[in-house]
């Protein structure tokens, strides 16, 4: 700029034209220092790299939070002082846009700087539309993660209440279906007693028939308390219908009758199974409840439906509902009906209408079908019953169903040995014994302990020996999961395989990125125990 204003003033610029030169001066002047007033004013972290990743500026805001002067942060690596690393993040922004020529908005934490980030990149082109340099704007977005994440708390913490008050609306149909269940188990011991060899075999499968059906009785009990793992899964949403239905019948009044509409066919859905359960027993439910001490009918359809990209459809909020394929789960009453206010209050947390037959959980049911990228329609009117429709979208490709029923021919039960000693560990002397001749019918040889604390003492006498640890959870004085920690402190490689009748949930923090831990759902049958040793000795013998 000097030298431009020397040649003209050499070129014989007259007066009038020292006075435009000054003019120029000033404004260039105050336009740079407007210009370094605002950037410094701006909350944002903002710094300017060359294309080495090397900060050639940062504001007042950048400088501050990594503790530093302005003056003291270009020349530096903007990795290092941002990320603290020695080199260039996968994740880099600056990367991808000299890359792809796209720049997309990065979100990362950055614990050394308290807190998460939402990376922004703008290039910056020379004369030839080259990029030379790129401004990096990173927002503190700390307290919006926060506030996410206390949302999702609040959301789980009111689904887990439904999950619990659900389990006090089922305990009656659980108790007349568990009451069943013992009364032919019990039944038929008592005709075993005076039974020939060849009846006794027909008495003894009718037995184990009914223990099976109490532990998938249990196993959906667990679904609903939360106690297994949320894991996304295909699910065949006809087969989850009548199982919940067929478990919560026993409980609801024999006035109230169910008609089902279920189309074949119907594709699958992807969730997770304990939770899409969670919404046809709060709908079903809540529509028994509407019928209170009438005669009623509650409708269930099933069918699948597909919204075109030129079709409006609007959820109960307004909302519009994407286009795709569909299933459609519509749950209808002929009960009470709700008013427009109770309707428009229906899904806001903990309102409750108890007394009208409406307001179970409804806004943790709705929390599910969002997480699960459904939607929602109701149409209700006092006197006239109300329907609930729940739109899930299909999985987009076929693929084995979830409850479908089983191959019709099982595989043969294999006969197949196994070697070796297992340390067993349970606290109940009844299932030790058991444990024992099922191990022992296996080919292994067996030595127990009682608690987890015994259990570390006799590994430590007889390590040399034992080549897994077969182990129950919750056990006095010592549980299952500290005997565990403290074995993997002494021996990272030693199967264990964990047996109880809780969920997976309360392990799966601690196994599932360990390759020698598995677990196995109590009750469980010579079959599935001796699949799971055979695939917990594999890695600690190709490790060998």
């Amino acid at each position: 700029m000097e030298c431009v204003l020397q040649d003209l003033w050499g070129n014989g610029m007259s007066v009038d034209g020292d006075l435009s030169t000054q003019f120029l001066y000033e404004a260039l002047s105050r336009g740079k220092r407007e210009w370094e007033l605002t950037f410094d004013a701006v909350p944002d972290l903002i710094f300017i790299t060359d294309t080495q990743h090397t900060i050639t500026r940062a504001n007042r805001a950048m400088a501050d939070r990594l503790g530093m002067r302005p003056s003291e942060v270009p020349g530096r690596k903007c990795y290092e002082l941002f990320h603290e690393m020695g080199g260039v993040p996968g994740t880099c922004p600056f990367v991808k846009l000299l890359q792809d020529g796209e720049a997309p908005h990065v979100e990362m934490e950055e614990r050394h700087l308290g807190g998460f980030f939402e990376i922004s990149v703008s290039p910056l082109y020379n004369e030839f539309g080259e990029i030379t340099a790129c401004v990096h704007v990173a927002r503190d977005v700390t307290e919006r993660k926060k506030a996410e994440e206390y949302r999702l708390s609040l959301e789980q913490q009111l689904q887990q209440t439904q999950r619990l008050e659900s389990l006090g609306v089922l305990s009656g149909g659980i108790a007349h279906d568990f009451n069943n269940i013992l009364t032919i188990i019990l039944g038929h011991c008592a005709m075993a007693r005076t039974a020939t060899a060849e009846e006794v075999q027909q008495h003894l499968a009718q037995i184990e028939a009914a223990g099976n059906r109490a532990a998938d009785l249990c196993r959906q009990m667990l679904n609903y308390a939360g106690k297994s793992p949320l894991v996304q899964t295909e699910i065949a949403l006809g087969v989850q219908v009548r199982e919940v239905v067929s478990m919560l019948q026993p409980a609801f009044k024999k006035k109230v009758a169910f008609r089902y509409l279920i189309e074949p066919d119907i594709p699958l859905i992807k969730g997770d199974q304990g939770q899409v359960q969670q919404i046809i027993m709060n709908l079903v439910v809540n529509a028994v409840e509407a019928i209170a001490d009438q005669k009623g009918t509650v409708t269930i359809t099933l069918a699948g439906h597909t919204i075109g990209p030129d079709e409006a459809s609007y959820d109960t909020f307004g909302n519009t509902i994407a286009p795709g394929s569909y299933v459609c789960l519509e749950v209808s009453d002929d009960g009470c009906g709700m008013s427009e206010v109770t309707r428009q209050r229906l899904f806001e947390p903990f309102f409750t209408t108890k007394f009208t037959g409406r307001g179970l959980g409804m806004s943790a049911t709705m929390g599910i079908i969002k997480s699960h990228n459904g939607a929602l329609q109701l149409s209700s009117a006092e006197g006239e019953g109300s329907t609930f429709r729940i739109f899930f979208p299909t999985c987009p490709a076929p693929c084995p169903r979830l409850g479908a029923s089983a191959d019709p021919e099982p595989p043969r039960p294999s006969r197949e040995r196994l070697e070796g000693t297992v340390l067993l560990v349970d606290d109940e002397p009844e299932l030790r014994q058991v444990g024992t001749v099922l191990l022992n019918g296996l080919g292994l040889t067996v030595i127990t302990a009682c608690n987890g604390r015994q259990a570390l003492e006799i590994y430590r006498e007889r390590s040399q020996e034992i080549n897994l640890v077969l182990m129950d959870l919750t056990m006095p004085e010592m549980d299952g999961v500290e005997a565990y920690q403290e074995l993997r402190r002494e021996a990272v490689a030693l199967p264990v395989l964990f047996c109880s009748g809780y969920g997976k949930k309360e392990v799966s923090p601690f196994i599932d990125s360990d390759p020698y831990a598995a677990f196995l759902a109590k009750p469980y049958n010579r079959d599935q125990m001796r699949v799971m040793l055979r695939k917990l000795r594999e890695p600690a013998t190709s490790s060998a």
